[in-house]
């Protein structure tokens, strides 16, 4: 029946003069990701397998990049509401992008429809493995006594950015922020001792640590991470309030009809819950957080609230 509903619903759009150019009969179901690899892209690719396997349609994966994922978002916010072009998005596009950027192309909150959340990447406060400190409190001490020092991040308005302005905000301390073209730019000057701390997707960095040219001092998380099980919390650490969440969802289009939604959001969250999906995830330095349409509706709106607050709070603003 499943695959009989979304096959009549993708046929249905094709017949129609206004989209067949978006969705012929036969063509895939397109999953939008606005990152070239990293955890969207990865998660896109785990929600593509398991909708091949429980829907029986050709999902596939189109990396759209550029503008902190806003590009994506965009093509998704103007395509039919019919499930046959879809949105990997989450705290980054849709958390913070639209609480920096005010002159975006599409209204975050109006223009989207939540399908179903995938998972968790908590970011991990990370250092040089030459960094003489092995506890947050041994860097905050350092920092007091150096009298302020650079911060790095993958780009100026980015989840990672303002993680590092909330910690900033948190603990009064002298920091500067140094914005690079991405993860692995500020990882080697990290690495190199030109700035001090990133507070980075825990997948961008796992490698680095496990390899022990980085040191992660706390992860974001309010618990501590199944594969990194000796790195504490940031609230075991000593700092309260400071469990930040780099989740990762679907979304559509707006006016998706409610069988559609339903149908997507069953079939993501059953591959989530299974063995293989959990695992995945898990390699990725990720925890598996399925939820359907409503709960994710409900927390995605109130992280973007959030980040709305701590770019206030922080006076961060970004050239469109």
């Amino acid at each position: 029946m499943k695959r009989r509903h979304l096959g009549t619903l993708l046929l249905a759009a094709a017949a129609k003069p206004d989209r067949a150019a978006a969705q012929g009969a036969g063509r895939p179901l397109r999953i939008q990701v606005g990152y070239a690899s990293g955890s969207f892209d990865a998660t896109g690719r785990i929600v593509a397998d398991g909708l091949r396997e429980r829907l029986g349609v050709n999902a596939v994966v189109e990396n759209r990049t550029g503008a902190g994922g806003a590009i994506a978002s965009d093509y998704v916010a103007k395509a039919p509401a019919d499930g046959s072009v879809i949105l990997i998005g989450g705290a980054g596009t849709h958390g913070v992008t639209p609480a920096v950027r005010k002159t975006l192309p599409f209204d975050a909150a109006r223009d989207f429809t939540a399908i179903a959340r995938v998972a968790e990447f908590p970011n991990a406060m990370v250092v040089s493995a030459a960094m003489p400190v092995r506890t947050v409190q041994d860097f905050v001490a350092w920092a007091r006594r150096s009298g302020g020092f650079n911060f790095g991040s993958s780009g100026t308005g980015t989840s990672i950015h303002l993680t590092g302005e909330l910690f900033r905000l948190r603990t009064g301390l002298e920091m500067t922020h140094v914005p690079y073209r991405g993860s692995p730019a500020a990882v080697l000057d990290l690495q190199a001792g030109r700035i001090a701390v990133i507070f980075d997707n825990l997948p961008n960095v796992f490698g680095g640590i496990q390899a022990g040219t980085l040191r992660a001092l706390a992860v974001t998380s309010a618990e501590r991470v199944p594969t990194l099980p000796e790195v504490p919390t940031m609230a075991e650490a000593g700092m309260a309030d400071f469990v930040v969440s780099s989740w990762v969802g679907v979304y559509g289009p707006a006016r998706m009809e409610a069988a559609t939604v339903r149908q997507l959001s069953d079939a993501v969250v059953d591959t989530v819950r299974t063995e293989p999906g959990r695992t995945r995830i898990a390699n990725l330095g990720g925890t598996p957080s399925p939820a359907g349409p409503a709960e994710f509706d409900a927390m995605w709106r109130a992280d973007m609230r959030r980040w709305a607050e701590v770019v206030r709070a922080a006076g961060i603003e970004v050239d469109d």
